[in-house]
């Protein structure tokens, strides 16, 4: 049997697959298409083949097609108009270069306008050969949200609940681990990953503050770890406060007082306009000389300008001195009050891990740390994908797992009359001076004898519904009236401990006439089944 060294592959082309990522789940239409063929009469050749890419583009994906068992191999290169941006040899015909990533082999940085080309050699073809390609060119435009994803392929593409991490730091700020010898290092971000993957997360978002310098490995390591989608993000970090800003790579200025950023509000709204999914990061938490910007201080924030809030934080609970239980609900009431002023905020959890792999030693490097996916926030999503989460996000059926168990479920839709809304969706009513009459079906699954717990407006039911000792799927229905003025509704589960394990966002209550009058403090009458 004929052996084929790594090197003759390399030379040959014959690797069965192209690695990289950016495959489509549908073959969109590219924007450029180019057809030749290889004439084996002309023997071993080299040619360039250009094309032209417009100002305003910030990724290039190059997919060159034809038959490998028609007697030839090819060779790729790829030029711009000013450098060589890299050479994928016959392993690499489907390639992707960006502003912030590119695929092994090639070199990320700003796509210039003008004329490009691929630099084709054609090591060796059959005399007789005639060779039919195409090639594909895709190019992302600034306006494109895929062209802040390592992939456009979804990993799944059924809706389903999606379990992720999404606050997680690694050597490219502040996060350390232990190296190889012993010493304090730049915790590498592949370690990370590996973490996320061995938990049974479907996404991760690595938010290294204020930099971008991750993206780069991250886009490397995607075709890598192909059953993790990768959430290029990053954690904005000013004296003033923390926030993530969570799918977008597009250049931010984060140093409070300098052009575009010259107040809080400025900055927030230039991240808002990328497009990712911008949320405040423990924003409870005191802000001083020991820890400066930790809480969210900057006055008269405009919170219309935010996507979510870092519900519960990790690093809250690790490190908080009340404990690990005080830690879980350290930041509900900032979220609840802001709810209860009416802002739509969607209610998400992170890990914020600093060290990977060493933060449960008796003396990790860095500190006490949760675990990488402890807290998990769980999003309901169309597909898993970057798409597919951030809207799922946005979209606010989302619900947080305290103690990161795959399979643990808290669904939440309430019904008034012939309308039904779900978790992140909006109740409207008449009632401007009468109680709403509701009905509350939650479902929840992991958490026996556990007590479901509903809220409307932060107030809770009088008796909490006590679970079945099962981990299956539970139904309860809760009935009862709220208060017209009321805001929102929504549900948390306790462990059979008494420990918050699952936090439910809102189903938002909206009406068609306010109220003339004060709402009512009176806590709404309820009453719960379990069919």
């Amino acid at each position: 049997m004929l052996k084929l060294s790594r090197l003759m592959i390399l030379i040959l082309g014959l690797f069965i697959g192209s690695p990289g990522w950016a495959q489509d789940a549908v073959d969109r239409p590219s924007d450029i298409v180019i057809d030749g063929v290889l004439d084996g009469s002309a023997g071993a050749t080299v040619f360039d083949i250009p094309f032209e890419v417009p100002a305003g583009v910030r990724s290039v994906r190059v997919r060159f097609v034809f038959d490998r068992q028609a007697g030839a191999s090819v060779w790729l290169g790829l030029y711009d108009p000013d450098r060589f941006r890299g050479w994928g040899g016959g392993v690499k015909r489907d390639f992707t270069v960006a502003e912030a990533f590119a695929t092994p082999s090639f070199n990320p940085g700003r796509i210039p306008p003008g004329r490009w080309r691929i630099a084709v050699t054609v090591p060796q073809i059959r005399p007789d050969a005639q060779v039919p390609y195409r090639v594909r060119i895709d190019l992302g435009q600034e306006t494109d949200a895929s062209a802040d994803a390592f992939s456009t392929m979804p990993l799944a593409a059924t809706p389903g609940w999606y379990r992720g991490d999404l606050h997680t730091h690694t050597g490219h700020s502040d996060a350390a681990c232990r190296s190889l010898g012993g010493r304090s290092t730049p915790c590498p971000l592949f370690l990370t990953l590996q973490q996320a993957a061995e938990r049974h997360l479907d996404f991760i978002s690595i938010t290294d503050h204020n930099v971008t310098s991750h993206f780069a490995p991250m886009g490397e390591l995607a075709a890598y770890f192909d059953t993790l989608v990768l959430l290029p993000s990053r954690e904005i970090t000013t004296t003033l406060g923390h926030a993530n800003l969570i799918g977008s790579m597009d250049p931010l200025e984060t140093d409070l007082g300098r052009p575009q950023a010259e107040t809080a509000n400025r900055l927030l709204a230039a991240a808002h306009a990328t497009g990712g999914f911008l949320s405040l990061n423990h924003p409870a938490l005191a802000s001083g000389p020991d820890c400066v910007g930790c809480g969210w201080t900057a006055a008269d924030t405009d919170f219309t300008l935010l996507d979510g809030i870092e519900v519960v934080n990790g690093g809250t609970i690790a490190e908080l001195p009340a404990g690990p239980e005080a830690g879980a609900a350290y930041h509900l009431a900032y979220w609840q009050d802001l709810l209860s002023r009416g802002y739509r905020l969607t209610g998400i959890a992170g890990s914020d891990n600093h060290d990977a792999v060493q933060h449960l030693e008796a003396d990790p490097p860095i500190g006490p740390q949760s675990p990488v996916g402890r807290p998990t926030t769980v999003v309901h999503a169309q597909e898993l994908s970057q798409a597919g989460i951030l809207a799922g996000l946005r979209a606010g059926r989302v619900f947080i797992d305290l103690g990161d168990q795959p399979g643990r479920l808290l669904d939440l839709s309430v019904r008034s009359g012939t309308q039904v809304a779900l978790m992140g969706e909006t109740l409207t009513h008449n009632l401007a001076n009468a109680a709403l009459p509701f009905e509350a079906s939650l479902t929840v699954q992991g958490v026996p004898m556990g007590a479901v717990t509903l809220l409307i407006d932060g107030q809770p039911t009088p008796a909490p519904v006590v679970l079945a000792a099962t981990e299956a799927q539970q139904k309860i229905v809760i009935t009862g009236q709220a208060n017209p003025a009321a805001r929102w509704i929504r549900a948390d589960v306790h462990d059979s401990q008494g420990r918050l394990i699952l936090v439910g966002n809102p189903v938002y209550l909206n009406q068609h006439r306010l109220a003339a009058t004060a709402r009512d403090s009176t806590p709404a009458t309820l009453s719960a089944a379990k069919p």
